[in-house]
């Protein structure tokens, strides 16, 4: 007895499971991509110092929960999810700089079989293998794995979001509830954690959010669909609110001011840091310039043969452009644009690059494009672990330099645009809880400072005048600055009388200057 199979329109969308359309799940190669990906990660993840950003990082998860998540959520910018997690992890892993930054590679780590998923998703498992390893290679990952801040937990949140609404969607357009309504609860849990840990992602989930709507529009099915997606959205806003409303009190903060107006270069700059990596373009911009222009040109390519549908279309690319056009656009009035807020879209980047290194694309197009993500790895992950070190705050060498040799009689001061918590953390508690009087450097007036540890006595303000006095007296004193900081007063301080006996500038990005 035969047996009728009706014919699937052409226009159809895959089923979720369809097991023809995904495949399985080739665990071996996955398992080695994510243990490749570990391994970058955890590779001198302590050999460089702390920067005055990870610093804030200690220091702020020893705030509690009540803090962070009232006065805290106002205070601080970034948001209080990754301090959250990040409190319980220190409490269970330490607090040393290779602990506290394993967080963060770990968090980059579970991305990798994330971005697997949805390769598998939009094409193929040998689609899924490529993005996934892509992913695991790309130096920006790997760089911001290696930091105590919360860039890490973007990306994982965005791939979990977009596996839920590319789901969801699936679903929706084909009319089949029963196997893709479990989608949509899962985009919301995300789009709130999303919220939740960078500020910015606000624009990711109404991209994403504009996408979807936009192809539930385009069939019958999809706008019966729409008013779930709607109350979706209105659970991600309540859930939502408290930061929603931080985000309006932070608008125009001084501590801000620091991000300039997007210019050609900067905008260059986006493109370099996520394809090459964040250290690169500083010196040696038109190299990667070359790379990252060529990694988007061969994609582009790539797109005529691919001829993606709308799903692809919408969510690869549509969604990083919308974020893109309301983030610059937006930076001209109040810019808040920087590279690494663009790390998610080295999910959809490595999706798309994944369907590109499978046919149909012709087989020299794709050989191309392999070669330019090889060169833009080898020079980013040789940024990452070589130039990186160069380019950081050593204030835990320059501290290791001047504990020993500091006397109890001393005046230590800090430069007026420098954060005094590094200075802190790694001067095994010499100032905290001691009654030692810490002085802050005014050559100009300066905005107050917004974050105090309360262990210690607030520093007190003091003139060029009055530290070249101390000196004439006998007294050492040791003012310690970034050195963006001494480049910007340097004329202030070597005016003094006497002028300084000594700046020792030996430690990458900071500057010891004695008296």
């Amino acid at each position: 007895m035969s047996r009728t199979v009706p014919a699937q329109s052409a226009t159809a969308w895959p089923r979720p499971g369809d097991a023809r359309a995904i495949g399985a799940t080739p665990a071996l190669p996955l398992a080695l991509i994510v243990l490749l990906g570990l391994g970058l990660r955890l590779y001198r993840l302590d050999a460089v110092s702390f920067w005055s950003d990870e610093a804030f990082t200690t220091h702020w998860i020893h705030k509690d929960l009540v803090f962070l998540w009232t006065r805290g959520l106002e205070l601080e910018t970034t948001p209080p999810l990754y301090y959250t997690l990040l409190k319980f992890w220190a409490w269970l892993a330490g607090s040393s700089d290779f602990a506290i930054r394993l967080f963060s590679a770990l968090a980059s780590t579970a991305t990798i079989p994330l971005v697997f998923l949805l390769g598998r998703a939009f094409g193929r498992p040998a689609t899924g293998l490529a993005a996934a390893l892509l992913f695991a290679l790309m130096p920006m990952q790997v760089f911001y794995a290696q930091e105590a801040r919360a860039y890490a937990l973007v990306p994982l949140f965005l791939a979990t979001a977009l596996l839920g609404l590319l789901r969801f969607t699936r679903a929706a357009m084909a009319a089949e509830w029963a196997e893709g309504w479990q989608g949509l609860p899962l985009f919301t849990g995300s789009a709130v954690l999303l919220i939740y840990s960078h500020a910015t992602s606000v624009f990711t989930v109404a991209a994403l959010d504009v996408c979807c709507a936009g192809l539930l529009l385009a069939s019958a099915p999809g706008r019966r669909a729409l008013p779930r997606l709607i109350l979706a959205n209105l659970g991600v806003a309540v859930l939502s609110l408290p930061q929603l409303w931080a985000i309006l009190v932070q608008t125009g903060r001084h501590d801000l001011d620091w991000i300039q107006p997007p210019d050609l270069v900067s905008i260059l700059n986006l493109a370099n840091s996520l394809l090459v990596d964040p250290v690169t373009p500083q010196t040696a911009f038109r190299l990667s310039c070359i790379l990252s222009a060529l990694v988007l040109a061969l994609l582009l390519a790539s797109l005529a043969f691919l001829r993606p549908n709308r799903l692809t279309v919408a969510y690869l690319l549509g969604v990083p452009a919308l974020f893109l056009v309301a983030v610059i656009g937006l930076s001209f009035k109040s810019p808040f644009v920087i590279p690494r807020i663009l790390i998610w879209i080295a999910v959809p980047v490595c999706v798309l690059a994944g369907m590109a290194l499978q046919p149909p694309v012709p087989r020299a197009l794709r050989a191309a494009l392999a070669l330019a993500f090889v060169a833009c790895i080898g020079v980013g992950l040789y940024g990452v672990y070589v130039r990186t070190p160069a380019d950081k705050e050593d204030w835990r060498g320059l501290m290791a330099e001047l504990m020993p040799q500091l006397g109890p009689q001393d005046i230590v001061a800090i430069g007026p645009g420098t954060t005094i918590l590094p200075i802190l953390h790694y001067s095994g508690g010499a100032f905290e809880g001691t009654g030692r009087q810490l002085w802050r450097w005014e050559p100009a007036p300066r905005n107050p400072d917004i974050y105090l540890p309360d262990t210690i006595l607030p520093p007190l303000p003091v003139s060029t005048e009055a530290l070249a006095a101390a000196a004439r007296e006998g007294r050492r004193v040791r003012l310690l600055l970034r050195e963006v900081d001494w480049l910007r007063n340097a004329p202030a301080a070597l005016s003094a009388v006497p002028p300084p006996s000594l700046v020792n500038r030996s430690h990458a990005r900071v500057v010891l200057v004695t008296w």
